[in-house]
């Protein structure tokens, strides 16, 4: 009886080891369910906002309309606010935008602050936090955590953090990812949060993705270990340009993206969408493993410049001007 038990233990082991191998060998099909306008030329700096609601509807920033777009599931338009003027009625270049039970969280690309809306697009309230923000999360209703290109210092060193704030504009926490000697923009990153509420960070300009675990030290302070780091570029470098104008921000600056947008699925898969260097630029989209092992490469039919992954596992897209998006059926075949 023992014997037979635990041949039926080290079986279950070895079926259970199978089956982790061979979800190693993945590929990954997607076919187009939506589309809504054409796709137009790459335009680097433009962050284009997409996201969706627990019914499927879609809401999209128009940057250069400075409007907020809602469409159902199927494509319609159903409601739209903004036009360019004085918030909180109209909007100054809207740029990121995330929902959190039944609220979306706006950025404009020319105003501090967060914006607060329902899911009929009215206005709400605004969360004062002191800054542009270049990438934005919803943490929980009562906290968001966002990055910036500024400098803030430390010891006498340049770190770049994600800042966690609460809905009343009161900053809750700085999450340290990075520490230089001097300021540089070749820092910035996107993030996202997974289900252990650790950040994942992809450098916009490179090659470097990275996992983050806040822990308290001895004297019970915070501090942030790195828990992986992943390369998937070859470590290659972007192209850089020198400052040349009357009044240049920095001495050089890339002219080229590593990874441009970052999401997560149901699964817990991190989907990163490449740039300039990856072999099909703006379209190769990497999928990893939550613990960073890459698994596979798939290739977008046009190139976008944003992602977002919904709760139905539905890959939406954006063009690089944002004047298309794209809705595609994401499914995962093991081999």
């Amino acid at each position: 009886m023992m014997c037979k038990r635990l041949s039926f233990i080290v079986a279950l082991i070895f079926c259970a080891f199978i089956l982790l191998s061979a979800q190693d060998q993945i590929s990954v099909f997607i076919e187009e369910v939506l589309a809504i306008g054409d796709a137009d030329e790459d335009l680097m700096y433009q962050r284009p906002g997409l996201t969706t609601d627990n019914e499927g509807n879609i809401y999209i920033t128009d940057l250069k309309n400075h409007l907020i777009r809602k469409f159902d599931k199927n494509g319609e338009l159903l409601a739209e606010t903004g036009l360019k003027g004085r918030r909180p009625q109209e909007l100054q270049g809207p740029s990121l935008i995330k929902y959190r039970n039944g609220k979306l969280y706006v950025s404009e690309v020319y105003n501090p602050g967060i914006l607060v809306f329902n899911t009929d697009l009215e206005y709400e309230k605004e969360i004062p936090v002191p800054f542009t923000v270049t990438d934005l999360n919803v943490i929980s209703d009562e906290q968001i955590a966002v990055t910036a290109l500024r400098g803030d210092y430390e010891e006498g060193r340049a770190i770049f953090c994600i800042y966690n704030y609460d809905v009343d504009g009161n900053e809750v926490e700085k999450v340290v990812y990075a520490r230089r000697r001097g300021f540089t923009m070749m820092n910035m990153v996107s993030f996202a949060v997974d289900r252990l509420g650790e950040f994942i960070v992809s450098y916009t300009w490179e090659d470097k993705i990275e996992k983050l675990e806040i822990k308290l030290d001895e004297e019970g302070e915070e501090q942030v270990e790195i828990l992986w780091s992943q390369s998937l570029l070859g470590k290659r470098k972007v192209r850089m340009k020198e400052g040349k104008d009357s009044k240049p921000a920095f001495r050089e600056y890339p002219v080229e993206a590593a990874y441009k947008a970052m999401a997560l699925d149901n699964r817990g898969y991190i989907l990163i969408l490449g740039g300039h260097l990856s072999e099909n630029v703006n379209r190769d989209v990497y999928v990893l493993r939550g613990n960073g092992q890459y698994l596979t490469t798939f290739t977008l039919p046009e190139p976008a410049h944003a992602i977002h992954v919904d709760r139905n596992n539905f890959l939406y897209t954006r063009s690089s001007k944002g004047t298309a998006f794209r809705k595609y059926a994401l499914r995962y075949f093991y081999e």
